[in-house]
């Protein structure tokens, strides 16, 4: 396949190059600067008020399974990063764009039903066996036919004949393509995307995904996201059986995950029923009707047809019962970091802690933080943040004992008992911990990457009735110390005695854009009794207070938000809920406030970091009155 020099002719094969919709060119222009405003992308996204929707749908649905109900653009970017959204948004924008009613032989809803299958599927094998490309692996395997649309558009009479003979003898699209038009859909797919401005790691695999062994050499990367897409592609034609049996196109799959070095990761039957999942949540969004019966009844056919080939099966059943103790302790690891998961640590701990009381020993926790690990991603990358992660794993499981157990809690945040350890050893583990951090010579790509990390310590000693909730929200509360009071530092926690929330049915809405002061506060607030909601910054508050139906007593807001001034937004609160309380934050004091009127206009003053009691009694003061 001679792709490259067959590109040179496209224009005078296909015509003018098509054009994309305003919104994606806006978002494209966007992504090519050296370091893309998320704050700019996230508005042009929400200026389009039907597509900002759609993502907003996508982000809730089963399909990324978050926990929280996301209400913005700029939230969901905060929540799944920017290409993921950013990608979704150029995908609704590329349907509804293209999304012509049927002319002549090509059926438009057909391949775009398609398309979202091969979507689906390129995002599901990619996330198997390469997830630093999972992020746009959808976005990829939306865009792999996109050349059929653009010829059946361009060259309508033609394309028509070359579908007329698909369907009469059988033989490749691709194929037919190249011997009745001297050129195919690849080389069209790849022509378009790299004129739209897409990266080669787009259009590369676009222009080969039907036949990788032609490519020649590519780079790694572009190499596997090529077989990836053709993998999606053959994932099409399974949820096809119309057009191709079930069977041979279940065959050619398993075949090639093989070949491709891809067995230990990626389960066939397993994606093709996560498959099914995904898009019988994403086709209604898509305003496209799924035959769920069909799907399920293709799927059986693959599995009934393959089964006098299970012998082999039988064997390696077998071989994997052996190994079950591997696999379950497999479960159990963090997949960057090789550490115990959130959900290990969870069991180890209720574990752990069943031992202390029974045996009336003490037990110590740490959770720890790396300081300002967001300023990594935004200016090294998120792979520099992902070398981080592991060197800081690898340095933290190093100094510790055997009999403590790490974890990676979540994110950037790691976790640590520390069994037959008083409070005081504890905190000099911790301290230790922190020393061997800050002195790491960390380096990526010939730089320098200067960490730190924050240490917070919790124990169970002379108190017995803990448990495990409990004990997590104190280490996180000396943490939430610890980073508030400097950071690079390590705090025990201190036993205060906090009055109880006055009613249950209070809510407070905290407005922050330091995470770990979201989560501390909402653990502290939710410990006293209070009903809790947050906002990540001012735009996400006032859209809140714009919505009649949600109901906020009281607000703590950070006085330095990055979007919205602190009067500007004690303004929108004040005039569309008259009755809410507001408490403003601050690592300064209140001396050293310059806005004077500010503070006289709401109703209560807390300076950084503040303990459970403080906290407790200006709540409850500003809701009295």
């Amino acid at each position: 396949m001679q792709a490259h020099a067959s590109l040179k002719d496209m224009p005078r094969k296909i015509g003018k190059l098509p054009t994309l919709p305003g919104v994606a060119i806006r978002i494209l222009q966007a992504m090519r600067h050296e370091s893309p405003n998320i704050r700019e992308i996230s508005e042009t996204i929400a200026s389009d008020a039907p597509l900002s929707a759609k993502v907003l749908q996508v982000v809730n649905s089963s399909f990324y399974g978050l926990s929280n109900q996301i209400t913005s653009v700029h939230q969901a970017m905060m929540y799944l990063g920017l290409n993921a959204v950013k990608n979704l948004a150029l995908s609704f924008s590329l349907i509804r764009n293209f999304s012509t009613k049927n002319k002549g032989a090509f059926d438009h809803v057909q391949f775009w039903k398609d398309s979202l299958i091969g979507a689906v599927a390129a995002k599901l094998i990619t996330e198997k066996a390469n997830k630093q490309h999972g992020e746009n692996a959808f976005f990829l395997g939306l865009l792999q036919d996109i050349g059929m649309l653009i010829m059946s558009q361009s060259i309508p009479e033609e394309y028509d004949e070359v579908l007329t003979k698909v369907r009469s003898n059988g033989t490749a699209l691709h194929d037919i393509e190249s011997s009745f038009l001297k050129f195919n859909h690849m080389e069209v797919g790849e022509y378009v995307t790299h004129g739209w401005g897409l990266p080669p790691a787009f259009s590369a695999p676009i222009g080969a995904h039907h036949a990788p062994e032609r490519t020649g050499r590519l780079s790694g990367d572009i190499e596997l996201q090529t077989k990836i897409l053709h993998l999606s592609s053959l994932y099409i034609d399974l949820f096809n059986s119309t057009k191709h049996p079930a069977s041979s196109s279940y065959a050619k799959i398993e075949e090639l995950i093989s070949a491709y070095g891809l067995a230990s990761t990626v389960d066939p039957f397993a994606i093709t029923e996560d498959i099914l999942s995904n898009i019988k949540s994403i086709f209604p969004i898509f305003e496209m009707q799924i035959d769920e019966k069909q799907y399920i009844e293709i799927i059986e056919a693959a599995k009934n047809e393959l089964s006098d080939l299970s012998a082999e099966l039988i064997d390696q059943t077998r071989a994997q019962s052996q190994d079950m103790e591997k696999i379950k302790l497999q479960l159990g690891l963090d997949s960057m970091t090789q550490l115990n998961n959130h959900n290990r640590f969870l069991e180890n701990l209720n574990h752990e802690m069943s031992r202390a009381n029974r045996y009336k020993t003490p037990l110590s926790i740490i959770m720890a933080d790396i300081d300002h690990f967001k300023s990594i991603n935004d200016f090294f990358g998120h792979l520099a943040g992902d070398h981080a992660l592991r060197c800081v794993s690898a340095q933290l499981k190093q100094m510790l004992r055997d009999s403590d157990q790490i974890a990676r809690y979540g994110g950037e945040e790691f976790a640590i008992i520390l069994p037959m350890t008083d409070p005081e050893d504890a905190l000099k583990a911790a301290e230790r911990l922190r020393k061997g951090i800050e002195s790491m010579k960390l380096r990526y790509n010939d730089r320098t990457l200067a960490v730190t990390m924050s240490f917070g310590v919790a124990a169970m000693e002379g108190d017995r009735v803990v448990d495990v909730e409990s004990l997590i929200r104190r280490a996180d509360e000396a943490l939430y110390e610890a980073k508030n009071t400097g950071r690079n530092k390590s705090c025990s926690y201190r036993k205060q005695n906090p009055q109880p929330a006055t009613s249950r049915s209070a809510t407070v809405m905290v407005i922050d854009d330091e995470e770990v002061v979201l989560v501390t506060v909402t653990k502290m607030l939710e410990r006293l009794g209070y009903a809790v909601s947050v906002a990540r910054s001012g735009q996400e508050a006032s859209d809140a207070f714009h919505k009649p139906a949600s109901k906020i007593d009281l607000v703590i807001m950070d006085m330095v938000m990055p979007d919205i001034g602190a009067d500007q937004l004690l303004g929108i609160i004040r005039r569309n809920r008259p009755g809410t309380k507001v408490i403003l934050s601050s690592g300064y004091s209140s001396a050293h406030i310059e806005s004077g009127n500010l503070l006289k206009n709401t109703d209560g003053f807390l300076q950084k970091p503040y303990q459970l009691a403080e906290l407790s009694n200006i709540v409850r003061a500003a809701i009295a009155n």
